[in-house]
């Protein structure tokens, strides 16, 4: 056995995909909600005797290795590195592609480049102003051991020196990492004089930073300074301080949402430690899905206004999309926030408790912002004319028809008008979306082959027997003549040699452990039925090729039987 079906084996994949979705018993297998898609109802089986996935709702299927990289987002070899040190094999005959090796690389190269920044932080001399700017935040040690915050010092080389002088890298490699600027003297380093804030992944992987400049230093770049786009860091990618706080987000049920590092830290001294950062106020489609790996609620606690922040109001449609509860914390709620803090980073360092209580009295998102709108216009005539104008149109586009209503009719309350006149505006809204009907529409050509009666119950027979055990009757008679499929002979013919469903050819293995992702249970009372009834589509087909002129005893003999299953 290869060391990739050895990692394989060891592999509880229910287990694994447990860490992801929530798992219910379903015959032989386990049901849950599609990490890969939004859906309400559960089409997503997993096998435990198979160690195979399959979701009946997107198509998306496979094993252990097949659902890490599409949840991680990795390639095979990351998969395969990963899972093994999961299940504590060590690796000494994968060869990785040369793609993976230079991930690697630029993972070790800014691994490093924060180690060393740490140092220069907590350690070196240089690092004292830094220090002293951190201790004025009322950040603590504690803080920065746990965010692993470091310092650059002014100057164009630092880093350059330490990685390529000490550490044997090529300056490329600083480049393609996003640590260095080129230039025609070789290049220099992005960072100068600035706290670094490093951004891991939700692995731990550092795959970027963040530098904020210190007070009086040179600003023309800009007060934050990020790490470009690279191979591997993508700010829409990214949620600051998952890696370290995934777990407090899981046992709290919710991911409170900041928009800086500085704020994420501040939230975590203050005691709300299942707190993430996002580079601006728009959720995107990977961060939600991150998220939903670990909670099914979201607290926003953004600068901006998220009720005329387009940019924002798209990431909460995606998440609420994907079936995400969104709360809100209304800087503006004289009850929440009496002291009227600007921004969650002074709310969580001036007033721990106060914070904790803000985090805790968040509204769900449409109640913020009837909230807001109220704040902002009154509920004079023209204000009340400018919160329609607000709110009509994100109304139009809850799902949920149920909560639609609730709030459909809260607006209307509000408005002092009746819920009818909210649902014209609405509807005026919608149809607005339509395409006009004269234009010519695209049909999809595409059709769909409906499977034959006698289709079906063969499969029944395939699956029963296979749940319980009874492969030996699918190749021995009458069976064995009763199914006509010619794929399912291939099955037959596979079993009857000892061959192993997990064991099949390429070509049979697929649809054969879609039958078994099932809810079904065997039982002899379901065997019965189904072999009556795979008998008379087997006497109804035979029937209809026999001439009543030759074959009259044989046809009499054919309907005596199946009348007497019939009955049965």
């Amino acid at each position: 056995m290869d060391q990739v079906e050895e990692v394989k084996g060891k592999v509880d994949i229910v287990q694994l995909v447990g860490e992801y979705v929530k798992l219910t018993k379903a015959g032989r297998n386990f049901k849950g909600l599609c990490p890969f898609h939004s859906e309400k109802t559960p089409s997503f089986m997993v096998n435990p005797e198979l160690q195979i996935y399959k979701c009946f709702g997107c198509g998306e299927g496979g094993d252990a290795y097949a659902f890490w990289e599409k949840m991680e987002g990795v390639e095979f070899g990351e998969a395969l590195k990963a899972l093994a040190k999961r299940v504590g094999v060590t690796l000494i005959s994968y060869t990785p592609s040369q793609g993976e090796e230079d991930r690697e690389r630029l993972y070790k190269v800014n691994n490093l480049a924060a180690e060393f920044y740490h140092y220069l932080l907590t350690k070196h001399r240089m690092g004292e102003p830094a220090r002293k700017y951190l201790e004025g935040r009322k950040i603590t040690d504690k803080a920065v051991e746990r965010f692993k915050l470091g310092f650059v010092p002014e100057g164009w080389d630092y880093l350059i020196k330490y990685l390529v002088g000490k550490k044997g890298f090529k300056i490329q490699d600083m480049e393609r990492a996003g640590l260095v600027v080129p230039s025609q003297r070789g290049g220099y380093d992005r960072f100068r004089n600035r706290i670094m804030f490093p951004l891991n992944n939700h692995r731990g992987q550092t795959v970027g930073f963040a530098g904020r400049v210190l007070p009086g230093g040179d600003e023309k770049t800009g007060k934050y300074v990020n790490t470009p786009e690279t191979e591997i860091y993508h700010k829409g990618d990214l949620l600051y301080g998952l890696d370290i706080n995934k777990v407090d987000v899981k046992n709290a049920g919710a991911a409170v949402v900041v928009e800086g590092e500085l704020d994420a830290i501040a939230s975590w001294q203050a005691g709300v430690h299942n707190v993430v950062a996002i580079k601006g106020s728009a959720l995107t489609i990977k961060q939600v899905d991150i998220l939903k790996r670990y909670t099914e609620t979201i607290v926003l606690a953004l600068d901006a206004d998220l009720a005329g922040d387009m940019a924002a109001r798209r990431g909460i449609e995606i998440a609420e999309k994907a079936g995400m509860m969104i709360k809100v914390i209304n800087p503006n709620s004289e009850t929440l926030n009496p002291k009227h803090f600007k921004d969650p980073g002074d709310f969580g360092v001036r007033d721990p408790e106060g914070w904790k209580k803000a985090v805790a009295g968040a509204v769900p998102i449409y109640d913020y912002y009837i909230e807001s709108a109220v704040e902002r216009y009154g509920l004079e005539a023209i204000g009340k004319n400018k919160i329609s104008k607000e709110l009509v149109p994100i109304w139009s586009k809850i799902e949920d028809e149920i909560l639609k209503s609730h709030y459909v009719n809260k607006l209307a309350d509000i408005l002092e008008v009746e819920a009818q006149a909210v649902w014209v505006q609405i509807q005026k809204i919608l149809n607005s979306k339509f395409e006009d009907p004269n234009k010519s529409e695209i049909l999809n050509s595409k059709t769909q082959t409906t499977k034959t009666r006698r289709e079906v119950v063969e499969e029944d027979v395939v699956r029963l027997a296979l749940l319980g055990e009874r492969t030996n009757a699918l190749y021995e008679e009458p069976i064995k003549t009763w199914i006509s499929d010619e794929f399912w002979q291939r099955v037959n013919h596979e079993l009857e040699k000892g061959v192993k469903v997990q064991e099949l050819p390429a070509e049979l293995k697929g649809k054969v452990a879609d039958l078994l992702m099932t809810e079904w249970e065997f039982s002899e009372q379901e065997w019965d039925r189904v072999i009556k009834e795979l008998e008379k589509e087997y006497i109804k087909d035979k029937r209809m090729r026999l001439d009543p002129g030759k074959d009259l005893k044989e046809i009499r003999n054919l309907d005596k039987r199946y009348n007497d299953l019939t009955r049965e």
